[in-house]
């Protein structure tokens, strides 16, 4: 079961990723904008979709590591 839900982990994002680059094809082949500007952008983006991907991977553990009952405090 781990191995499908690893796998679904690996589709979205790369769906996620292929929808991104899709939608911002316009900027990063337009010769209006300089090749810095987009190369700027371009690491940006990579960083943040680093970052995400490394809050949500240790979110996931961090979840996977809590106790299943955790048991409320007494009144």
């Amino acid at each position: 079961m781990k191995a499908v839900e690893y796998l679904a982990f690996v589709l979205i994002g790369a769906g996620l990723l292929a929808l991104i680059g899709y939608l911002a094809r316009g900027f990063f082949f337009s010769t209006d904008v300089s090749l810095v500007l987009r190369i700027i952008c371009a690491v940006a983006a990579v960083g943040f979709i680093l970052l995400l991907g490394y809050v949500g991977w240790e979110r996931y553990r961090s979840a996977k590591k809590e106790p299943q009952e955790i048991k409320e405090a007494d009144k």
